[in-house]
């Protein structure tokens, strides 16, 4: 697989961009959960027609922002599986760990993935420095809703478990979803 560096810029950048929209939506809209619950059902329907049709602005979006292989086969996977992993941890937990999660989504892939990935086999390798990178952002993102040592141990073991699936080379879970759950769960037991 070909590393566009254009395009993992733009991905990472709008990675950013729908974290930060979906807390201001929690925080601001008590009825959140159901604009992601429809939103993310018309995505799902969105994405089944774009296997099948070029949709005019739906197709640009993905041109601009979707890796090659899953414009063919999964076309808007990561945002609806950003969307998913937002609203499952809204669901499961207080506003506040929700909120600490996304934010840590939202800050701490993007930041992981900052330098080019290297590529062996199926496995996907981050650089130490990367890892930091992101460990630090999603603590200091985190860290406006809850605790800054809650949001350091919720962005490690996040950021570690993400690693772990990484090395197994498992592209069946998207981090998408095991980041805010993780992190949520860590946040959860932590306030026990």
């Amino acid at each position: 697989m070909k590393f566009d560096k254009k395009l993992e810029f733009r991905r990472k950048a709008f990675h950013i961009c729908l974290g930060i929209l979906i807390i201001l939506l929690a925080i601001f809209i008590s009825q959140v959960k159901w604009i992601l619950f429809y939103t993310l059902i018309a995505g799902m329907i969105l994405s089944i027609l774009s296997i099948f049709y070029k949709l005019p602005l739906i197709n640009f979006l993905l041109e601009k922002f979707e890796r090659p292989n899953y414009i063919r086969t999964f076309p808007g996977k990561g945002a609806l599986f950003f969307i998913a992993g937002s609203l499952l941890v809204l669901k499961l937990f207080s506003k506040e760990i929700a909120i600490a999660s996304i934010a840590i989504l939202a800050l701490t892939d993007p930041f992981f993935s900052l330098e080019k990935r290297a590529f062996k086999g199926i496995f996907k390798v981050k650089t130490l420095k990367s890892l930091l990178l992101g460990l630090i952002a999603g603590t200091i993102a985190a860290s406006l809703f809850v605790s800054p040592f809650k949001a350091f141990a919720a962005s490690l073991i996040a950021t570690l478990v993400e690693s772990f699936v990484i090395l197994l080379g498992t592209d069946h879970v998207d981090d998408n979803i095991i980041v805010p759950l993780t992190a949520g769960t860590i946040l959860y037991l932590i306030q026990l």
